[in-house]
């Protein structure tokens, strides 16, 4: 019998799979219809991301941007019944430029799925440029 918080291990397991593989559009179960994903600094991605459809297009969009580059590499997860956090690794590249950061969400489950993420980089000054139109 597995536990809530290894159930809430796998959904963020999950997400980042999606990520990797390219798939971003796989990961719209993992969330509540009323998801919010809030990604940090003041990029061309930067801000508050509301519902599946809106996250969806997030993911996909980091995808086209990096033009599939993006790998993602987990260090650790850590999960509760009412949150979780994740460190993990991103190397990606956009046109001639490439970038390899470490990056935390913290997240929040109700009813088995994600219902909201926030992110951040250590060096949110190469997080920017990187993702700078």
């Amino acid at each position: 019998m597995q536990t809530i918080e290894a159930d809430h291990m796998s959904l963020i397991k999950d997400l980042l799979a999606a990520l990797s593989t390219g798939k971003p559009a796989d990961a719209i179960l993992l969330f509540t219809p009323n998801v919010v994903m809030n990604v940090p600094g003041r990029n061309s991605f930067a801000g508050a991301y509301r519902g599946r459809d809106e996250v969806v297009k997030l993911l996909v969009r980091l995808r086209e941007w990096t033009g599939g580059s993006m790998r993602v590499r987990l260090h650790d997860v850590l999960a509760n019944e009412q949150h979780g956090v994740v460190m993990y690794t991103v190397n990606a590249t956009h046109q001639d430029r490439s970038i390899e950061y470490t990056y935390v969400d913290l997240y929040h489950f109700r009813d088995g799925q994600i219902s909201e993420v926030w992110g951040t980089a250590p060096d949110l000054y190469a997080f920017d440029d990187f993702y700078s139109e």
